[in-house]
């Protein structure tokens, strides 16, 4: 008999000895499984001998670990680790080994890439950790040496009056306010003020050190300017910092300085000096960011703070008293007890110039007290910043975040001007494309065909009709012998004659019918005898004025107040506008968009061939048979059911019913019980969606007692609804034939809704972009000819999330170039001025390996799990890397495998990767679905076992548990904890995963995220203390920051280390997990090798950081350097698309850039010397 058996006996048969001492254990416990712990015999490890005889075969550099995954060369190890490594256990080595194997890795066979061999720069201390943290020290003590002393300061008192001089004064309390050039002192708090409605350029500005006030004012307000609009932003009209109007400095501009301010890079946009291409010492903290760190919110939690006049759920009580929006007030609220008031800051957002004449005293005392209170949080705030976050390089990597620089040249225009011509192009022919199938879709009155159309059946086909004026005077005629029989002399009579004889010169007699259409066919009838008769036709004007008189005379018929086009149905009359005095005004249904609600009609679009459907309130669906009868409904308009049924399949029911029994009487309806009416109802609608495989969201909506109404799918979520079929989300679904169109001209609305879509979802961003272009004085010889130069800041708030990663509205989102979307070449308008180059690169998946690092961190060998060693040596070519495994367990292509990897590792669930499946794959049904999720899930993350703490088995049973493990499922662990009176986590050891490819990266990000005070892996940055105390509440969140905020962690020490090793180097933007400089032309291979060795550098120390002192060779370098002349994602992108057709080369003159591997770097910087 087997232990657990033996032990469930002995549980049975001490119950109440148990219960009683105890009162922990279920009498018979169900499954539970008892395991033997891995003996500590030593193992004597070998390598295989064909592995031994390749080794032999490679350079004395070459170097693989006990799971064969290549580290760096030898030279390199020496340097980095300084002959450090800790023997690993052999045990837990032959268990790495075994569990490779079984999740079928043949870790025996492995391949090879070239070693390195490169003298390091020295580093900066005893190994790579003290390195990196002199290293932040030394940049980022001077500024954190500033701001504590501004943040613990007295501030000077608030002016009483403010001087209305143009550009700086300086205020104290021994004088009068001083004109001065630029505020001196070395730390400010600063703010900037923008009268809205006169464009972006600043109008007031205040700043306060610790020894004085100053205060900025704008020319316009210093001169009295009436209000103007101004669309650009000019050089002149910026505020200095560190130097006067001739550009004259009086500090060192090397000299450090700091900036604080509340969202302190929409004022550093406002600043002179930062569009310069030479970079200062001057850097900006935000307050705001700092606050994100500190006390930053989930979304939901965002949701529950903006609900003011609601109470919140007392299950937020251990987070709302700690954490706040983040607005300056709603901050300062929270961190000083009181909330600031904005009242006065309307007037820069309605009001006008002569609002700012008339409060100029009042205005800037808003301002100064707008600074008073972003000092006071400082003071509150950097303290608590400073314990949470105590590595020295996050702060110096947030001050280099803060200085992101994108220069840009006459190009942009270009730019903006072709994507702008090519969109309203587009827009125009789609627009006539719509206007026809409008025009089509009339026609349908003619008898009442609508009312069989799958889409047009519900519109409102009302009419307006044209009542003419009655009148009694009776018809006179005159005769006209040789051209017209019969002609009205007054049009006088309520009945109009609607038959004119007209005759030729042969006394050939033609009758003219429908006098609607009377002046073509009579123009037409002369025309045909002018050719076809012997004797010439003459024509008299007069003749013609008296044909036609009756038809002007008319107008005396018509009321005075007349109906638009009357006859027309309510929903074209809706797409026409009236006659105007534009010239450009046309007749014809040119108002329509592809986002009104009536163009999915139009087109005659199809969800899985099923018509698409609307109801308010519901969103946009689609329509689904399941019966052949219909009910009779109402003041309502009827379904066209039987051509649904020609172009729907009907869905099956298990059994045929007879007419009489399908639908409820009313009367019995009535008499059912609520309960019973909404059982009856969710069992029907279940029964419904188990006929039903397709991507539509059930709702439980019936039409007309024939048809289901499913919901299209949001990418949100099934609780979404949407709004417009033909957005952007769903553009790729036509590409998959699940959403279709019928008709070439639908098609073709198709393809522009899909070039356009880009453009217009961005336009008004990237034209709102504050460019600056600088004076030729600002520029180097070389640079000043006919072209201009300039600069855009980017507002990047440094820490813009929970998880501390950088936000930006355009450039942090702007997507790569696409053929087929307008304008999306956007990155590669930002292009280096002459004798500059970019450098960059992208990091490779970046948070998988970060993932797979920790992961390996719990056996402390490189690649000694499954994740961790498909991460590292897994080969694309070869499928088996991570993302082709993962694509061939789920039948989805690689690309999709990528983001359900990337969801899984966030912390998505089951569910999440379900509606992923569906959305990539739209034929694959809900079973198949929910069992490749499962079989996913199940394969890599495992399965979760609750193992009970040893002082709870003793005296189970009488053999000897030393060594042994009871291990539970969650729901036996909380049946067991229930009836024994105690919680889970009093009688089980922490839940972990077993048996899967991620089990152990997984528990390793649990115990990050689920510790009492969960810190990063890396520099040891605290989780915002809104989540800190919430339990198993944010566990996915948690879980999702352990991974993000590392990486946040990662790229910090990478701008630190590229602040140390390129200094002559200037930071341009980070998106994504890539990185780009500006550099000087000369020194661009240079740099391109500083940022390979910025990479080795920074993977060494988060490797050393959790325990493993050693690193693959396959991550130590970047797979590429990108040395270019714009900001595109690879050097070698022509960046084609409807905006730009004849890509870069051609249409800009820009040639491709270089792409540089580590060894390419070394070379060229040999060659270079």
């Amino acid at each position: 008999m087997d232990i657990a058996n033996k032990l469930i006996r002995n549980i049975k048969r001490k119950r109440k000895f148990y219960l009683r001492q105890y009162c922990d254990f279920l009498p018979a416990s169900e499954a539970i499984v008892i395991k033997s712990k891995n003996k500590t015999s030593k193992v004597n490890l070998k390598k295989d001998d064909t592995i031994q005889n390749k080794i032999k075969n490679i350079s004395k550099e070459f170097r693989v670990n006990e799971v064969n995954i290549q580290m760096v060369s030898k030279n390199i190890y020496e340097q980095l680790f300084k002959k450090t490594s800790k023997a690993v256990d052999p045990n837990i080595i032959q268990k790495c080994q075994e569990d490779l194997l079984k999740h079928g890795i043949n870790y025996k066979d492995y391949s090879s890439i070239p070693d390195v061999e490169l003298k390091l720069p020295k580093l900066e201390g005893n190994d790579i950790k003290e390195h990196f943290y002199n290293i932040g020290e030394r940049q980022s003590a001077p500024y954190r040496t500033l701001l504590n002393k501004l943040a613990k300061s007295k501030l000077p008192p608030l002016p009483k009056k403010w001087s209305r001089t143009k550009g700086w004064c300086k205020y104290t309390s021994t004088g009068p306010p001083e004109p001065v050039p630029y505020p001196l002192d070395d730390a400010l708090i600063f703010d900037v003020e923008v009268l809205m409605s006169a464009g972006k350029r600043p109008t007031l500005a205040c700043a306060v050190s610790s020894e004085a006030w100053y205060g900025w004012v704008s020319t316009r307000v210093a001169n009295g300017d009436p209000q103007e609009y101004f669309n650009n932003v000019n050089y002149e009209d910026l505020i200095p910092l560190e130097t006067d109007e001739s550009e004259l400095n009086v500090n060192d501009l090397s000299k450090a300085r700091i900036i604080v301010g509340h969202n302190v890079s929409y004022d550093r946009a406002k600043v002179k000096e930062q569009y310069w291409l030479e970079r200062t010492g001057v850097r900006f903290m935000d307050t705001m960011s700092m606050h994100t760190c500190v006390s930053g919110v989930t979304s939901y939690q965002r949701a529950v703070l903006k609900a003011k006049n609601k109470e919140p759920d007392p299950s937020d009580d251990n987070w709302i008293d700690i954490s706040s929006l983040n607005s300056l007030t709603e901050v300062h609220n929270l961190y000083c007890g009181k909330p600031v008031d904005k009242q006065t800051r309307d007037i820069f957002v309605d009001g006008t110039m002569e609002d700012v004449h008339e409060n100029f005293h009042t205005l800037m005392d808003y301002c100064a007290r707008d600074v008073i209170a972003t000092h006071n949080v400082l003071n509150k705030l950097l303290p608590m910043f400073l314990e949470r976050f105590p590595h020295p390089v996050t702060l110096a990597g947030m001050l280099e975040l803060g200085t992101a620089y994108l220069p840009v040249n006459s190009n942009w225009q270009q730019y903006i001007d072709s994507s702008d011509t090519i969109f309203e192009d587009l827009k125009l022919e789609s627009r006539q494309l719509l206007s026809l199938k409008a025009d089509e879709a009339c026609k349908m009155m003619i008898n009442d065909e609508y009312k069989k159309d799958l889409w047009m059946w519900d519109q409102d086909w009302s009419t307006q009709n044209l009542k003419l004026k009655k009148q009694t005077t009776k018809k006179k005629y005159i005769q006209e012998p040789n051209i017209i029989n019969k002609v009205p002399e007054e049009t006088e009579t309520s009945e109009f004659i609607n038959k004119i004889e007209i005759t030729n010169m042969d006394n050939v007699q033609d009758t003219v019918k429908d006098s609607d259409i009377l002046c073509e066919e009579y123009l037409r009838t002369i025309e045909h005898r002018k050719y076809n008769s012997n004797q010439p036709v003459t024509i008299k004007m007069e003749d013609l004025t008296k044909k036609f008189s009756y038809l002007y005379d008319m107008g005396k018929m018509l009321p005075v107040k007349r109906p638009y086009l009357a006859g027309y149905p309510a929903w074209y009359r809706k797409l026409c506008t009236k006659p105007s005095k534009d010239p450009d005004w046309i007749p014809g249904a040119n108002n329509i968009t592809t986002s009104m609600q009536i163009t999915p009609k139009l087109l005659r679009l199809t969800w899985e061939g099923y018509p698409l459907h609307h109801i308010k309130g519901e969103g946009w669906g689609f329509l689904v048979p399941y019966s052949r009868l219909q009910e009779e409904v109402e003041d309502q308009p009827r379904l066209p059911l039987e051509k649904l049924l020609e172009a729907c399949p009907l869905v099956q029911t298990p059994k045929e019913v007879d007419p009489e029994l399908y639908v409820l009487p009313k009367t019995v309806e009535e008499d059912l019980s609520r309960k019973a009416y909404y059982a009856r109802k969710k069992y029907d609608d279940k029964a419904a969606a188990n006929q039903y495989h397709g991507l539509g969201v059930w709702c439980g909506i019936q039409l007309q007692g024939c048809c289901h109404f499913l919901r299209l799918p949001h990418k949100d979520g099934p609780k979404y609804k949407v709004g417009n079929p033909l957005a952007k989300d769903f553009l790729n679904m036509f590409s998959q034939n699940v959403l279709a169109a019928q008709g070439n001209e639908a098609e073709k609305v198709l393809s522009f809704a899909r070039m356009m879509s880009y453009w217009r979802n961005n336009r008004e961003r990237i034209r709102a972009q504050q460019l600056v272009w600088l004076p030729a004085r600002r520029l180097p010889l070389r640079m000043r000819n006919h072209r201009q130069y300039g600069a855009i800041i980017p507002q990047v708030v440094v820490c813009g999330t929970l998880t501390r990663r950088a936000s930006e509205p355009t450039w942090m989102t702007a997507s790569n170039a696409h053929a087929e979307r307008i304008g999306s070449e956007l990155r590669a308008m930002v292009q280096a001025p002459p004798g500059y180059n970019f450098v960059g690169a992208d990091v490779d998946s970046q948070e998988l390996w970060i993932a797979a690092l920790l992961g390996d961190s719990t056996m402390g060998v490189c690649g000694g799990t499954a994740f961790g060693w498909a991460v590292l040596a897994g080969d694309k070519s070869r499928r088996t890397d991570l993302h082709s495994l993962t694509a061939a367990a789920a039948g989805v292509n690689r690309d999709h495998a990528k983001v359900i990897n990337y969801a899984r590792i966030y912390g998505a669930g089951q569910n999440f990767a379900e509606r992923l499946l569906k959305q990539f794959n739209p034929t694959m049904t809900i079973s198949e679905a929910k069992s490749k999720a499962a079989k996913m899930f199940s394969s890599t993350k495992g399965r979760r076992v609750y193992v009970l703490k040893k002082k709870y088995m003793e005296g189970l049973i009488d053999e000897d548990l030393e060594g042994k493990t009871v291990e539970m499922s969650g729901y036996q662990a909380m049946r067991l904890a229930k009836l024994s009176g105690k919680k889970v986590e009093d009688m089980f050891e922490r839940p972990v995963w077993l048996g899967g490819t991620e089990s152990d990266m997984f528990n390793k990000l649990e115990e990050i995220a689920d510790s009492e005070a969960p810190s990063t892996a890396f520099l040891e940055g605290r989780l915002s203390r809104a989540l800190e105390q919430a339990g198993g509440r944010w566990a996915g969140t948690r879980l999702n920051w352990a991974v993000q905020s590392a990486a946040a962690d990662f790229l910090h020490l990478m701008l630190v280390s590229m602040a140390h090793l390129a200094p002559h180097a200037r930071f341009c933007l980070s998106f994504h997990d890539e990185v780009r400089y500006l550099v000087p032309e000369h020194l661009k291979y240079e740099t391109a090798l500083a940022l390979h060795i910025t990479n080795l550098f920074t993977r060494a120390f988060c490797s050393q950081r959790v325990g493993i002192y050693d690193l693959p060779q396959s991550v130590a370098f970047f797979t590429s350097v990108e040395v270019d002349q714009v900001l595109r994602k690879e050097c070698n992108l022509s960046c084609t698309t409807p905006s730009n057709p004849h890509g870069l080369e051609k249409g800009y003159g820009i040639p491709n850039g270089e792409s540089l591997t580590i060894f390419d770097a070394i070379e060229k910087c040999k060659l270079n010397k």
